[in-house]
């Protein structure tokens, strides 16, 4: 008999996976310092591990490795939530698959050249394929099926991580300049990743647009969180719900 999947999900407020824990059966919890790990079974027998990291690259890694630890026969690390835009033509409420990951305020140089991470001697870590493919079919199919009715365009592309929330055209130019294809910024899932990465188990991060990463972005940011909290799980559960298509 095949055992259920087991996903870990992690984002860095409840606001990005939505705090109601009610859609979720056999629930429980374990407490690790400020962090709470809640584990629970969702539909026809999908095992969930969920929590909110906190914000930044630290908090992310801690709260990855922790799910991990208590998780060892996880399938999926999912990270979702918001970033900013920083390609043009992104809008609120578009969504952005990452195929790559990098960290844009890696810098070991001299030693190592610009963004790549000395462990893994790579500048930029891409999914496992199997999983972004199933990833892209299935948030393709609940867009066709009106599943996603608020958000935008879904598209892959290359989300960069660090501890700066973006708020400048002139940063974020400086950052367009290095790397051409960028399509979001954020504060987690490159570190989310690496460790996840390290760890050899599959992962992929997940983002909807709130903000442009221009002068607007802290207001834009704080507006569209408080809508995007009722929103957040049905993205979520576009996935869980396909789980079976792998």
């Amino acid at each position: 008999m095949t055992r259920p999947l087991h996903i870990g999900l992690l984002g860095a407020m409840p606001e990005e996976i939505g705090s109601d824990l009610s859609h979720l059966n056999q629930l429980s919890s374990s407490v690790h310092g400020d962090l709470t790990l809640h584990q629970g079974v969702w539909g026809e027998g999908v095992r969930l591990t969920l929590a909110w990291s906190g914000w930044g690259k630290v908090c992310a890694a801690r709260a990855a490795t922790r799910l991990l630890a208590a998780s060892p026969d996880l399938d999926l690390l999912l990270f979702t939530g918001v970033a900013g835009a920083a390609e043009g033509s992104l809008q609120q409420w578009d969504v952005v698959l990452a195929d790559a990951v990098m960290q844009h305020d890696m810098n070991a140089s001299p030693l190592f050249p610009r963004f790549t991470m000395p462990p893994l001697k790579r500048d930029r870590l891409q999914p496992d394929p199997a999983w972004l493919d199933w990833a892209k079919r299935s948030l393709a199919a609940a867009q066709a099926a009106g599943e996603l009715e608020g958000f935008g365009a879904v598209r892959p592309g290359l989300i960069a991580t660090g501890d700066q929330f973006i708020g400048d055209a002139a940063v974020l130019q400086e950052l367009k300049a290095a790397l051409p294809d960028l399509q979001a910024v954020e504060m987690e899932g490159g570190a989310v990743a690496q460790v996840a990465e390290q760890e050899e188990v599959p992962w992929l991060v997940l983002r909807v647009i709130s903000d442009g990463a221009d002068e607007a972005a802290a207001q834009s940011f704080t507006d569209f969180v408080k809508v995007y909290e009722q929103q957040a799980w049905s993205l979520i559960e576009a996935l869980l719900k396909r789980l079976s298509t792998r």
